[in-house]
């Protein structure tokens, strides 16, 4: 800028401050930072706020307070972004006891925190169960004159039910309406993954056509909580029927939706039922993920159904979806079962070629199958190949091998105890 004459200023400064911490780019924000105050050019409020907000995103508290005790010595007040800034930081590293003397601090310097600052504070009690404690700062938040809104409501809601407390949840409800905030869609959703999880499918049903009657819009969350949980009790003709219930409302079922019902079908060996469902997904123009192509191969390999398997696997790839390791070693395992070697040597060959790297699932397919065919020769070559990839043997390469060397005679089995590569020693888990 000073090439055409222009010289940056404190709002200039600031900008490129903010743009740097909001991209992650911390260390690189704090070279305009020292530059503005060589120039004698003083960081204001939104500065700092700018920094507090990228070290406590990095999870650097420390440098956060040392900035923050700076900014105060030098004299620039912070305001309430700055202290709801810093609140959320300790909140998210657990240090709730710092966050409330926070509060309080605000207090005293005659700071007015608003909803964000008490709902931050709340949001950071209540996911670490201190209910007592978010509820006095609720009674706080009353008493200093802000009101809760339903977002203060929907996180006390949402920790009550993860700790089982239903009935405390619903007083809150009742409480929270009699004080002119009615639920929506996220206090719904709450309750019905609650009840969903405590078995109590009927009554997150009724919950759910409550929530019409109330003008309340089911999302996809709401749908998919519910159909997941029909789908774990093996009640797929009533999943099946929710699944028509929301096309008939005009929503689109998303692909975790029909992920869910294609999953428990193939458990259930439902394979033609799974498939017609793929073929009305596509047709109305639902994208199919990894994890859909996944499900239906791994059922098809499973089965023994390696032609149809494949089939699906190819055209996953003509349609620009790339296989993972897990798929990769699915039709592996799939085609060694099949007695195909071949073609899972060339599948194998296939995986590395296009940057899906083998792991150690895909080197015990193929010891284990060598096994079983006594073949010791390819089970030394593919041990040989795992450790000159740096891959340590698990605990089933190891069953394996052991169970190969029980068959074999002593001398044979001196043999090939004297082939077998040796394998770094891994480091004990902690604890």
């Amino acid at each position: 800028m000073s090439v055409f004459g222009c010289q940056p200023d404190v709002v200039t400064y600031g900008s490129i401050i903010d743009g740097l911490c909001k991209h992650e780019m911390v260390e690189k924000a704090k070279q305009p930072y020292f530059q503005m105050k060589s120039r004698g050019i003083s960081p204001d409020v939104v500065v700092y706020t700018s920094l507090l907000q990228g070290f406590c995103f990095m999870g650097n508290l420390e440098e956060a307070k040392s900035l923050f005790i700076e900014m105060v010595d030098e004299g620039v007040q912070p305001n309430v972004v700055t202290f709801t800034v810093l609140i959320d930081g300790l909140c998210k590293q657990q240090r709730l006891q710092e966050a409330n003397e926070l509060l309080d601090l605000m207090f005293q310097r005659g700071q007015h925190p608003n909803t964000v600052t008490y709902n931050t504070l709340i949001d950071g009690l209540c996911k670490h169960e201190r209910m007592e404690e978010a509820n006095r700062v609720i009674g706080l938040m009353i008493q200093r004159g802000k009101h809760p809104n339903t977002r203060t409501y929907n996180t006390l809601i949402d920790a009550l039910c993860k700790c089982g407390r239903m009935e405390e949840a619903n007083r809150i409800i009742g409480l929270m309406i009699q004080r002119g905030k009615h639920p929506d869609v996220v206090t719904y959703n709450t309750l019905i993954d609650a009840l969903c999880k405590d078995g109590r499918l009927d009554k997150a049903n009724k919950l759910l056509h409550l929530m019409i009657q109330r003008n309340e819009h089911p999302n996809m969350v709401t749908y998919n909580t519910l159909i997941n949980a029909l789908c774990k009790q093996g009640r797929l003709e009533e999943a099946d029927g929710l699944l028509d219930f929301i096309i008939q409302r005009g929503q689109h079922p998303n692909v975790v939706t029909y992920n869910t019902l294609i999953d428990a079908l193939c458990k259930e060996g439902r394979m033609e039922e799974a498939n017609r469902l793929l073929n009305f997904m596509t047709e109305r123009g639902q994208h199919l993920d990894t994890v859909t192509y996944g499900t239906l191969v791994n059922a098809f390999c499973k089965e023994g159904r390696m032609e149809e398997a494949n089939a699906l696997f190819e055209l996953m790839i003509q349609r620009g979806q790339l296989p993972n390791t897990v798929i990769y070693n699915t039709m592996i395992d799939g085609l060694c079962k099949n007695g195909q070697l071949e073609k899972a040597s060339d599948l194998l060959k296939e995986m590395e070629e296009s940057g899906c790297f083998p792991d150690v699932v895909t080197f015990n397919t193929f010891i284990s199958f060598f096994c079983q065919k006594n073949e010791t020769s390819k089970v030394v070559e593919f041990l040989l190949k795992m450790k000159q990839k740096n891959m340590s043997p698990d605990t089933m390469t190891l069953y394996i091998v052991l169970k190969l060397l029980s068959n074999l005679k002593d001398e044979r089995r001196q043999e090939l105890i004297n082939e077998l590569p040796t394998f770094p020693a891994r480091e004990p888990p902690c604890g």
